[in-house]
């Protein structure tokens, strides 16, 4: 995310995807969301979705990077639990989302950032213990980042 968004606001970031989905009445708010207005299913984007929840950085040109990061997601590919997905990262998040949010059970979710190096621009999800501390299993999901000071494509060495 950082070509898109300033560095000091993904962290930002990262704490309001969180926070929105935390133990609790977090989860139980985006339970009753998704029961009533579908906001993880089509013909909702994860730009409305987040749009809609207000999850985003503050500033304007951030801001609107991170919207097109979210539309750049369409663009991956994603693996769920290490098993490739016939859906775009993109897709994949909001069917994740979708399916947890309706399950029985509903797992809080944590959202991670990994290099988009390795492997090459993919969406990880799965479901387990993200923190030390805890014993509780989370939706994880993992989206790939690059350094806002690498070089655009056109200026990298072959």
């Amino acid at each position: 995310m950082g070509a898109f968004v300033a560095d000091g606001y993904v962290p930002h970031v990262q704490e309001q995807l969180n926070s929105r989905f935390a133990v609790g009445d977090a989860l139980t708010e985006m339970i009753g969301f998704q029961k009533e207005f579908k906001l993880f299913s089509s013909p909702h984007t994860l730009r409305s979705a987040f749009t809609l929840l207000n999850i985003a950085p503050v500033g304007e040109k951030d801001r609107e990077g991170f919207l097109r990061y979210l539309q750049a997601l369409m663009k991956t590919k994603a693996d769920v639990n290490g098993k490739p997905s016939d859906l775009s990262g993109h897709d994949q998040i909001l069917y994740s989302l979708k399916e947890n949010l309706e399950c029985p059970r509903p797992l809080p979710v944590y959202f991670d950032w990994h290099p988009a190096e390795s492997p090459k621009g993919i969406v990880h999800v799965t479901t387990d213990q993200p923190f030390t501390f805890s014993g509780k299993n989370y939706l994880t999901i993992s989206v790939p980042t690059v350094r806002s000071d690498r070089p655009k494509a056109g200026a990298r060495k072959k």
